[in-house]
């Protein structure tokens, strides 16, 4: 049983509505039992309750991520971090530094690479990595998590298939770097079973670490499947261990697993195309700088509509990945024939990434009811928020109109709810707020309280846990963000900047004293 504790003095966003706010709540037993003015909860105060006294700071809901990938978010931050080399060179240096700090035959781990960013504009191949470290298996893994490279050593312990779609060849051989599909079908599950269970847990609790650290509470762990093996099991199993609150999606069109699990819900990046970046993403007209190339489906149509099909049926909510127009077709077909199969009211089916959907695709998924996830934070990271300068080399000028388009999913009544795809953008809700409201396009901006409402109100919704959370009110869990500033008084360009100083989950605070320096 919790102790009851009264917050006063604070400015407290409900977003139960636009322009709702508070001065003070109560708390008791994990959950809102009141929330009104100072006056309101005076005579608890009187009573000697608990007090805290916020001091005039912002109280929001507590954050969600809709979209992230907590096992290769751990993965990632605990391999060596390659997001700020210059060069090939550099590259090389760090993994050699690695390879002599670790046992011999030791995997040595690269993260956060994007071969864009760097002056040879490619991925290192085994030759590269072999001229390092010959003897250690190297694995370097792109920002997207959509492309990879591996040296000789590497290649020999995953025994990859040389016809396997996806791995770049030179003369008949491997040159160690692996794209879409390879690396979804092939890659990720096999590294995923090298990986022993009692370092998956770690991995797993320094990704909630990194998630509690920056407002959010709840995840939305989109794990497991085809690209995980067992990995949502695991997740779920351990999930009171885990500082934040776990929803899990499992990745897989078998349905088995999620109907053992008893899971509402299934897929998440069940990725039927692949990454602009990697130029996988499956496109009607071709890629720019690459005019032969349309991308990638991961899936035939016959498969999609099948796996569609059967979990409508089954009552479950779906999510599937889908970055570019193609693949989105692929997918809103298959869900407005599976519903036509079988209709359902309140399904909340979402469409995973959305990043370049046509016109015609927005009025359809209104009309069948479809939701989206998205990831604004794509923007400053890939896309370029100046003028999506990044993306206009791979789409041209044209296609920017329909790139994240926002504003026009809203205004067709489509529910957005936000993520971050971690670990291809870090945990950072307000970050992601910051690039919603700031979209370089500025016919696709929302307002401020539509942005916090995809990290906040309709996440809940989106898992159908709107009882529960998303917005502080009666009843609702005592999960709340403590902000060192309101983000309705600051610069929409200094959203960003705002400090996490407290979080509550079931009216615990969670974080040290000192996080406001965080």
């Amino acid at each position: 049983m919790n102790e009851q504790l009264v917050m006063m003095n604070g400015n407290i966003i409900t977003m139960s509505s636009e322009g709702s706010r508070a001065q003070a709540l109560v708390f008791e037993n994990g959950r809102i039992v009141m929330v009104g003015s100072n006056a309101d909860v005076q005579s608890l105060v009187d009573q000697g309750g608990s007090v805290l006294d916020l001091k005039g700071k912002t109280i929001l809901p507590g954050f969600i991520d809709t979209h992230e990938h907590m096992m290769l978010t751990g993965f990632m931050a605990a391999a060596v971090h390659l997001d700020d080399v210059k060069n090939l060179e550099e590259i090389l240096e760090r993994i050699s530094e690695e390879t002599g700090q670790s046992g011999k035959e030791s995997w040595i781990l690269g993260s956060y690479l994007n071969e864009q960013n760097i002056a040879e504009k490619r991925m290192p191949t085994r030759v590269d990595l072999d001229r390092v470290c010959p003897d250690n298996p190297v694995f370097l893994l792109h920002a997207t998590g959509h492309m990879c490279s591996f040296n000789s050593k590497a290649l020999e312990i995953i025994n990859v298939p040389l016809n396997l779609e996806g791995v770049d060849m030179e003369s008949g051989q491997p040159t160690g770097v692996i794209r879409d599909p390879g690396i979804l079908t092939f890659v990720h599950p096999t590294m995923g079973k090298l990986t022993p269970e009692e370092e998956k847990i770690e991995f797993l609790q320094v990704a909630a670490r990194m998630a509690l650290d920056k407002g959010i509470t709840t995840l939305h762990a989109l794990d497991g499947g085809d690209l995980g093996p067992g990995d949502t099991r695991v997740i779920w199993a351990n999930r009171d261990k885990f500082p934040v609150r776990i929803v899990c999606y499992n990745q897989s069109m078998d349905l088995s697993e999620v109907e053992e699990l008893e899971f509402p819900r299934v897929g998440g990046c069940i990725c039927a195309d692949g990454a602009f970046e990697a130029h996988t993403a499956a496109l009607f007209e071709p890629y720019v700088d690459e005019p032969d190339n349309y991308g990638e489906l991961t899936y035939s149509q016959e498969r999609m509509d099948e796996f569609i099909l059967e979990a409508n049926r089954a009552g479950l909510q779906i999510a599937v990945h889908c970055e570019s127009d193609r693949s989105i077709e692929q997918v809103l077909w298959a869900m407005e024939k599976a519903l036509r199969d079988f209709p359902r009211v309140d399904h909340r089916h979402r469409i995973e990434h959305l990043e370049l959907p046509t016109f015609n695709q927005i009025e359809r998924m209104a009309k069948a009811g479809i939701m989206t996830g998205m990831q604004p934070a794509f923007i400053p990271a890939f896309i370029g928020q100046e003028n999506m300068e990044l993306y206009e080399t791979l789409l041209g000028k044209e296609r920017l109109k329909r790139v994240h388009p926002y504003r026009t999913i809203l205004d067709h009544g489509i529910p957005i709810c936000g993520g971050s795809d971690s670990p291809v953008t870090p945990y950072d809700p307000l970050a992601g707020i910051q690039a919603a409201v700031s979209h370089p396009n500025v016919d696709e901006r929302v307002t401020l309280h539509e942005a916090l409402e995809m990290f906040t109100k309709t996440a809940a919704w989106s898992a159908f846990e709107e009882k529960e959370k998303g917005t502080i009110g009666l009843g609702k869990l005592a999960d709340l963000v403590v902000l060192s500033d309101d983000p309705f008084a600051v610069d929409t360009h200094k959203v960003a900047d705002i400090r996490i100083e407290q979080v509550f989950i079931g009216g615990q605070p969670q974080l040290s004293e000192t996080n406001g320096d965080n």
